[in-house]
C-alpha cells in the first residue's frame, strides 16, 4: 500500500512528464530594473529569460520585487505561457509599491511620498524649523536653543533610515 507522500510525489513525476512546471527555484543571472525583467539559471543549468519583477510589464507602476543578482529566486509560470514571475526572493535590493503619486520603495533606505511631499524632506524641513526656535521669557527672547546637539543627532538618525 502506498504512503500519502508516495501518491503525491508520483502525482508529481506524471505531472512533469506531460506539462511544464509550475514553479522553479533558480539563481539570479542579471537585472533589468528600468525593463522590470531578470534572467535566471535553474539547478540544471537552463537560463529562463525576461522573468518579471512585477506581475504585469505595461509600462505601469504598481509594484516590483528585484532580487540580488546571485541570490536564488522563486518563480512562477504566468498563466499557461512561457512567462515567469520572481514572487519570493532570497535577497532583495528593491520593494517597492506604487499607488498613484504614492510611493514606498525599500531599498537600503525607506522612501515615502505622496502628493509631491517626501517624509524624508518634511522631516528635514521640521528639524530645519525646531533649530531655529526662538521662545519669549519674562526677560525676553531666547538666543540658543540649549539642547540642538540631541535634535541634530534625531535628524542624522533620520537620514540614514530615509531618502
Amino acid at each position: 500500500m502506498a504512503t500519502p507522500e508516495q501518491i503525491r510525489e508520483a502525482f508529481k513525476n506524471m505531472a512533469k512528464l506531460h506539462g511544464p512546471a509550475v514553479s522553479n527555484i533558480a539563481k539570479v543571472k542579471s537585472v533589468d530594473e528600468e525593463k522590470a525583467i531578470c534572467v535566471l539559471v535553474d539547478e540544471d543549468g537552463q537560463e529562463f529569460f525576461d522573468v518579471r519583477l512585477r506581475p504585469v510589464l505595461s509600462g505601469k507602476k504598481s509594484f516590483i520585487l528585484v532580487p540580488k543578482i546571485g541570490t536564488y529566486v522563486l518563480a512562477v509560470r504566468v498563466e499557461d505561457d512561457d512567462d515567469w514571475m520572481v514572487v519570493a526572493a532570497d535577497e532583495v535590493i528593491k520593494v517597492g509599491y506604487y499607488v498613484g503619486d504614492t510611493i514606498v520603495e525599500l531599498t537600503d533606505k525607506v522612501q515615502i511620498s505622496a502628493g509631491g511631499e517626501n517624509l524624508a524632506g518634511l522631516i528635514d524641513d521640521l528639524f530645519e524649523a525646531i533649530s531655529k526656535m526662538v521662545f519669549t521669557t519674562n526677560v525676553g527672547p531666547t538666543i540658543k536653543l540649549v539642547n540642538a546637539s540631541e535634535f541634530e543627532a534625531i535628524r542624522t538618525k533620520f537620514k540614514t533610515l530615509l531618502k
